[in-house]
């Protein structure tokens, strides 16, 4: 349990925030399936209560996430746990509630959500696919797909007693409440369900491929809607786990960037109407740098060109860079990270994030703007030399490249530089002055061949513990 009165908005509201540890919710593209189909089907059995608690400013909601079930509750302080009560018994009384009628009507909107996701937008397959590469727990939507086809009732009933029968929860409860009613809320979750304590062995790891440095990756697939007549490229320089340092370079770095490249790929080159960039986290902590473009002018092979033309364009804007532009950009990166929480759920989602992660650092933005105003132009220029630049040493480039109709003609292009799978971690591939790229042809199999990135190093929250008063 992590309990932070409320000192600061002094409103008479709490906001409740568990994660119920367990590899059961994702271990499986059919465990995925089968914790979303549970979620929706709790959601509909609280729509008898949560309409009436809307009214009277309560609110919750459900997810399923790779680590397990996620519940949020907030609103007036002095009902959240009846609240909470009639949650747990909505949630214990699924496997046995539930009929077939409402099963059957959420099977079909699943069917349709998941369906819909070919004509989603083009970037949003490009962000899909990178993930798909990288990412251990990223399940293909053709597989959820079987999955949820062969999905019956009976599974489904099966499942909730299995997800809820082992977890360990994580609980951030924040607002203006006691001690005494921090915990009884907590205990109202943790007894109610009754638990058994998950084996450490089996406990969610989120892993995540690693690149090979001084290698460009690049995974190429046609646009899912052939209507569609955007083409998307995404770019990922993944850099890997970072200490603070390092983060708030990161940080630097993405600000610095980020004006220019709108400025110049979309204003002046006018690639096209979406351009996006923003720092990357895939699992927990494995940092990067991304860069997005959707055009329907463009193929992606162009764009990707177009960025690499900017990122030397860029190394010169930044070495040419004054003193007092530099230390303005450093000002406002450091005013962004430390200003202060506009309500109690930006905090809440602050404290909830590190929660999650389990790295609780819980001053983790006002320590990164700490670092920030250390760096110096020529730490920079170093970071920029290390991760981005052409030959850089510890540039690890991830290229996604989604292809509408009119551009398929140059789908294949430089495939046959491929390097060959079987070699893909030899020491000596790729070393050819970075011409050379590797292909990804089936993502599933492109993992399985790659090695993976260390776990973060538990920490031990004992140390943070303290004695709350009865």
């Amino acid at each position: 349990l992590w309990y932070k009165p409320d000192n600061v908005f002094e409103m008479p509201k709490v906001n409740v925030m568990a994660l119920l540890w367990t590899p059961t919710a994702y271990d499986s593209p059919e465990a995925c399936v089968l914790s979303y189909l549970w979620v929706q089907i709790l959601q509909e059995h609280c729509n008898e209560f949560t309409y009436l608690a809307s009214m009277a400013g309560l609110h919750c909601d459900f997810s399923n996430v790779r680590t397990g079930i996620e519940v949020h509750l907030s609103g007036y302080n002095h009902k959240v746990n009846v609240l909470m009560e009639r949650i747990v018994k909505t949630m214990k009384d699924v496997p046995t509630k539930v009929t077939s009628d409402v099963f059957q009507r959420i099977k079909d909107k699943v069917t349709k959500e998941y369906q819909n996701f070919t004509f989603a937008h083009p970037y949003q397959h490009a962000i899909y696919g990178g993930d798909l590469c990288v990412e251990s727990l990223k399940w293909s939507m053709e597989d959820k797909i079987g999955a949820l086809t062969n999905a019956t009732l009976e599974d489904v009933q099966h499942f909730a007693k299995r997800l809820l029968s082992r977890f360990k929860a994580e609980i951030l409860i924040h607002g203006n409440v006691s001690t005494d009613e921090a915990k009884n809320i907590a205990r109202t979750l943790t007894d109610g369900l009754h638990p058994c304590t998950p084996f450490p062995s089996s406990h969610p790891k989120l892993r995540v491929t690693q690149l090979k440095s001084s290698q460009d990756y690049v995974y190429r697939f046609p646009e899912f809607n052939e209507g569609n007549t955007n083409s998307c490229m995404k770019v990922v320089y993944q850099m890997g786990p970072m200490e603070l340092p390092e983060n708030a370079c990161l940080s630097l770095m993405h600000h610095l960037v980020k004006e220019p490249a709108f400025n110049e790929l979309r204003t002046e080159e006018q690639l096209g109407y979406i351009v996006h960039t923003a720092v990357k986290t895939s699992g927990e902590n494995v940092k990067g740098l991304l860069f997005l473009i959707q055009s329907d002018g463009f193929d992606p092979i162009h764009l990707d060109q177009r960025l690499e033309a900017f990122l030397e364009r860029f190394r010169s804007t930044l070495y040419y860079m004054t003193p007092e532009q530099f230390e303005s950009n450093v000002n406002a990166v450091v005013k962004i990270l430390t200003e202060k929480n506009k309500n109690m759920g930006e905090e809440s989602s602050k404290y909830w994030q590190v929660v999650a992660n389990q790295s609780y650092i819980f001053r983790k933005f006002a320590l990164i703007g700490e670092e920030v105003s250390k760096i110096t132009k020529d730490m920079a220029l170093r970071f920029f030399d290390k991760y981005l630049a052409k030959n850089a040493p510890k540039r690890r480039k991830l290229s996604v490249q989604v292809f509408a109709s009119q551009h398929m003609e140059r789908i294949g292009e430089g495939v046959n530089s491929v390097i060959p799978e079987s070699e893909m971690n030899n020491e000596d591939a790729g070393n050819d002055g970075g011409d050379s790229v590797v292909f990804i042809d089936n993502p599933v199999e492109f993992k399985h061949q790659m090695p993976l990135f260390p776990l973060p190093k538990s920490v031990d929250v004992n140390e943070m513990a303290v004695e709350l008063p009865n």
